[in-house]
């Protein structure tokens, strides 16, 4: 395999890292703080806020464990966007319901800034 081919499999790799724990700490934070909600009587205005850090916890703790090399605004945006995507899909599926709106793309770009951002964070901390 030539340098670059290589270099396109280790970052799918990284990627595909990256979105898995940044969607099982997605799915295991919205459990627990579902759980929260029943116990402690939260009003419903604390869900959109809540779900927005935990989407930004989640994108960055993925690419904190999955990105190690160069390209990491690249990779971690990529990461960011799929990762979004992967939830939606599965709580969607989960909620027996798909609501195509603009809402949806405006979580695709808090993804990939969240991505992005993450990202350049992640490869930075790893050299």
């Amino acid at each position: 395999m030539t340098g670059s081919g290589e270099e396109l499999k280790n970052g799918a790799i990284e990627i595909g890292k990256a979105v898995g724990v940044a969607v099982a700490f997605c799915l295991a934070a919205v459990l627990v703080f579902a759980f929260v909600i029943k116990v402690a009587a939260l009003p419903s205005s604390v869900i959109l806020p809540v779900n927005q850090v935990i989407k930004a916890a989640a994108i960055f703790t993925g690419c904190i464990v999955g990105l190690k090399d160069s390209k990491g605004w690249l990779k971690g945006g990529v990461a960011g966007v799929l990762s979004v995507i992967f939830a939606y899909v599965i709580f969607s599926l989960i909620a027996g319901s798909f609501a195509w709106d603009w809402t949806v793309l405006l979580e695709l770009l808090f993804g990939l800034v969240a991505g992005v951002i993450s990202g350049i964070v992640a490869v930075n901390l790893h050299k």
